[in-house]
């Protein structure tokens, strides 16, 4: 018997049927979480929106606010202050991140449907 190609979806993980020479494959079975194990979910969603906050202020005020500000004494307020190196390249750092963030997911898109 002639067998065609089939195209299954990416989220199908295949296992060989035990018993068979055939080229069969069963989809493995979803693996339940007991309702006794609490959902962490929200708690890190609330977790990584708030080190995005705090990382979106710390920048902001590097790059603005501390260029303004009078000479506080304090050692790490005072090198934000006169840094001009450090306040800049995090940013262009952070763009090129994300740019090669996306086209690693991109690559990955286009291995795994083609």
């Amino acid at each position: 018997m002639h067998q065609t190609h089939r195209r299954r979806s990416s989220k199908t993980i295949l296992l060989p049927r035990a018993g068979g020479d055939s080229a069969m494959y069963a989809r493995r079975m979803t693996i339940h979480v007991p309702e006794s194990v609490p959902d962490t979910t929200p708690r890190w969603g609330y977790a990584l929106l708030t080190c995005t906050f705090l990382v979106f202020v710390v920048l902001l005020y590097w790059l603005v606010g501390s260029k303004y500000a009078p000479v506080t004494h304090i050692d790490w307020l005072d090198w934000m202050r006169d840094d001009d190196y450090y306040c800049l390249l995090v940013p262009i750092t952070a763009i090129a991140f994300v740019y090669f963030i996306l086209l690693n997911w991109m690559g990955m898109k286009f291995y795994r449907h083609n």
